[in-house]
């Protein structure tokens, strides 16, 4: 392709961005006029662009590149407000991200925004860019460390808006497997966070939660209701190996058990109901047989230690939803 008709084919692309409204399925485009404080700045897109994503969060956060991204902490600017991504592919083989990113040029600098970041591959940091920066899940964006373009930018506040904040807009554009990428992120002002207020009295039939560093609120709890659940032990997952994340649960109950040498427990390992009853006691049993031995390994007397498992004998919630079963997978100190 010559020289001239490259340049217009450039011309073309960035007349169509400066055009274009945002695609993106069921959503309104915004429309932008200074006399609307909440207008959002469209980025756009370029003609014939398939929408392959979109979130409008009304407060979050973003990390927009400002600079070139490094071995070090990413070289980022971190905003809050309304976050608004678009993803888009367009499939034309013959299509740069040169071409693209220049008409985003193009279109921002018609909508009044001031560029931050202008880069391009190993400029913007290459691999380490790739993996630092905030993407879209695949498909929707998909990015070539030796073909991309990152481009940033800042827009002041509409005359007359009551929010005087900027607005920001991130650009990434890449090409692979015969497709142009395009990833673009605008943060506005937006709503502020909840709002905190004075927390409601607690429940009085909701139980009690019991901290694990709070060795007194556990012994009180047995020895009031001659049970507790044990918060904080992990098991592989269908298995009964502990998980190193379990000392800290381990450690409390040791220091229980040494600080109050009366103490004498059966732990009860329970289950849900996935699976047949005997496997699931069988289960329950190990498990609770892994944590008397944890015990008694940090220096538990071990005749003051049963172990037995019930499997889903005992439920303390519903075992029709995964957060009924979640709570039913337990174990539990009873008291002899």
């Amino acid at each position: 392709m010559n020289i001239a008709r490259r340049r217009g084919r450039m011309a073309v692309m960035a007349a169509a961005l400066v055009g274009l409204p945002l695609v993106a399925a069921a959503q309104e485009p915004a429309q932008e006029s200074a006399a609307d404080p909440v207008a959002v700045p469209d980025p756009g897109a370029p003609e014939g662009a398939v929408a392959t994503a979109h979130s409008d969060r009304p407060f979050d956060r973003y990390a927009l590149p400002v600079g070139r991204y490094g071995p070090g902490p990413a070289n980022a600017r971190e905003i809050e407000g309304r976050v608004i991504w678009s993803g888009f592919r367009l499939d034309a083989p013959d299509v740069s991200t040169a071409e693209v990113i220049e008409g985003y040029r193009t279109r921002l600098a018609a909508l009044g925004y001031r560029p931050l970041l202008d880069c391009a591959d190993a400029a913007c940091g290459g691999f380490d860019f790739r993996f630092k920066v905030q993407l879209l899940p695949p498909p929707a964006m998909l990015i070539d460390t030796a073909d991309f373009a990152q481009l940033s930018a800042s827009r002041a506040a509409d005359a007359g808006a009551d929010n005087s904040a900027e607005t920001f807009v991130s650009v990434l554009v890449s090409r692979l497997l015969g497709a142009v990428y395009i990833q673009t992120v605008v943060v506005t002002p937006g709503e502020p966070g909840l709002m905190i207020t004075p927390a409601p009295p607690p429940d009085a039939a909701a139980p009690p939660v019991i901290l694990a560093q709070d060795e007194k609120s556990l012994l009180d709890r047995l020895t009031e209701y001659g049970h507790v659940p044990v918060e904080g032990l992990i098991f592989e997952t269908g298995g009964a190996a502990l998980s190193a994340g379990s000392a800290p649960a381990l450690d409390i109950l040791a220091r229980l058990l040494s600080g109050n040498p009366e103490l004498a427990v059966v732990i009860v390992g329970h289950s849900d109901n996935q699976g047949s009853l005997d496997a699931n006691i069988a289960l329950s049993k190990r498990r609770a047989e892994a944590v008397r031995a944890a015990l008694i390994e940090r220096g538990a007397a071990a005749d003051r230690l049963e172990a037995h498992g019930v499997g889903y004998l005992a439920p303390v919630s519903t075992n029709a939803t995964d957060a009924g079963r979640i709570l039913n997978r337990r174990v539990e100190l009873v008291l002899r």
